[in-house]
């Protein structure tokens, strides 16, 4: 049985956060990631949480501000968007960031529900969506029906177990090593940040 501490998500499982937004790779460089994901390359820096807010605080509640911070967890390198979120609005861009490896997306906001989205080189492979009641997509949109057995949890009955859909997200996402140290998430210590620019269609 996998530990799902061992994800390094479970700082996240019992917060009420009204944003949440990962994009996820693996075996690749945290500006690798950005790059993938179209980042304004003029922007990107290592900075603290004081230059941080300095440089980059007004942006993050702009419509066009795609402001976001980056990271590695073990194998798995990730990027938080900390206000708009280009990944939602550009479907194609987990696919871009799985090219030659595996990425996966997480998203909630207030609103009920959830997003999950695992890809492996340019195709998505598993999409779960509890926004539209409990929607399936990809090539193998069943990929995880026994870890989310295993989880006890039954979402065609819309049964996710204690910690809801996020929470049975976080847990699949952990399973697979992906993980966020709290403190970089925080922006406690430097990590690097930046802008993406906004999809092409706007």
């Amino acid at each position: 049985m996998v530990n799902t501490a061992t994800g390094g998500l479970e700082w996240l499982y019992d917060r009420d956060l009204p944003l949440v937004s990962f994009t996820f790779a693996r075996q690749v460089s945290a500006r690798e990631l950005l790059e993938r994901m179209g980042v304004d390359q003029d922007t990107v820096a290592v900075r603290g949480m004081d230059d941080f807010h300095y440089e980059l605080g007004g942006l993050l509640y702009e419509r066009d501000g795609y402001v976001v911070t980056a990271g590695h967890y073990r194998t798995w390198a990730w990027v938080q968007e900390r206000g708009s979120w280009k990944s939602l609005e550009d479907r194609g861009l987990v696919l871009r960031a799985s090219i030659g490896t595996a990425a996966l997306e997480l998203h909630a906001s207030m609103k009920p529900g959830a997003v999950f989205g695992y890809a492996e080189n340019g195709r998505l492979i598993t999409g779960l969506d509890t926004t539209d009641l409990f929607k399936r997509t990809g090539s193998d949109p069943h990929r995880f029906d026994t870890e989310i057995q295993a989880l006890g949890a039954r979402p065609e009955e819309h049964e996710y177990g204690p910690r809801g859909s996020l929470g049975l997200f976080y847990r699949l996402a952990a399973n697979l090593g992906i993980g966020v140290l709290e403190e970089d998430a925080r922006i406690d210590r430097p990590v690097l940040s930046g802008r993406l620019l906004p999809p092409a269609s706007r």
